[in-house]
């Protein structure tokens, strides 16, 4: 679904009846996307009004959780390719598919600097869920929380300052705000339920997140510092995995 930030007029895109998820914005006139459609999870590539889908991975195991370079000509994701949940990158046209994490934990949700330099993912390698940088080439690994509780849904804002991640180091899972060296973090929600998957406006004032305060997942906006925090769809189905055009 595609939809304008005060949450008015949502429009289906994709349309099939396989399940799509996880879309993120390539530039101003492309989506990635995650169907269900071959049987497995791939990750194909369509035109903001929903047509031409293309299908960029087809590895043998469940390939998802796409993030497009500031570029648009790479993308990092989440392969099973090898057995286990790994970071990946490729080329915006599907080519160049290259693994960059090496672990016998989960390594997933990873997105793109916004200079394109470094990429946050998140990790199990220490026994908790934790939130990490690396370079392009899966280099130079740093752990950016560490910190008791589980930390996911890593996102940088567009002047590069700050990271937005959700947690449940206080018992309930919260958006929470950082610097990118993973000091200053600080907790902007406190709804007392599952609130997640942050993603910023281009401009950086706003983050739209999912949050299930009302007993069913929701799409919500609010100012970068936690204010105003509104409803967008309001929907009796579960809404989630938002993501705004850059």
């Amino acid at each position: 679904m595609i939809m304008g930030l005060d949450g008015a007029n949502p429009v289906n895109l994709t349309n099939h009846p396989a399940m799509d998820m996880d879309p993120s914005w390539c530039g101003s006139e492309n989506l990635a996307f995650v169907p269900d459609r071959d049987g497995d999870l791939n990750i194909y590539k369509m035109s903001e009004d929903g047509a031409n889908p293309t299908a960029l991975t087809d590895s043998p195991g469940a390939d998802f959780a796409p993030s497009c370079s500031p570029s648009g000509r790479q993308l990092v994701y989440t392969s099973t390719a090898d057995g286990n949940e790994e970071s990946y990158v490729m080329n915006a046209d599907g080519s160049g598919q290259t693994r960059l994490t090496y672990d016998s934990a989960s390594d997933n949700s990873a997105a793109w600097s916004p200079d394109g330099s470094k990429i946050v993912f998140v990790s199990g390698r220490d026994g908790n869920r934790e939130v990490y940088s690396m370079d392009t080439d899966g280099g130079a690994l740093v752990n950016l929380t560490n910190a008791p509780g589980e930390d996911s849904s890593p996102a940088w804002s567009p002047n590069g300052s700050q990271i937005a991640f959700s947690s449940n180091r206080n018992g309930s899972w919260e958006v929470y705000l950082m610097n990118p060296d993973g000091s200053g973090t600080y907790q902007i929600t406190n709804a007392g339920a599952i609130n997640g998957a942050p993603c910023w406006s281009a401009a950086g004032s706003q983050i739209v997140f999912q949050s299930n305060r009302g007993g069913n997942d929701e799409i919500y906006h609010m100012t970068s510092d936690g204010s105003f925090q509104t409803n967008l769809t309001a929907d009796g189905s579960a809404d989630g995995a938002p993501d705004l055009e850059h």
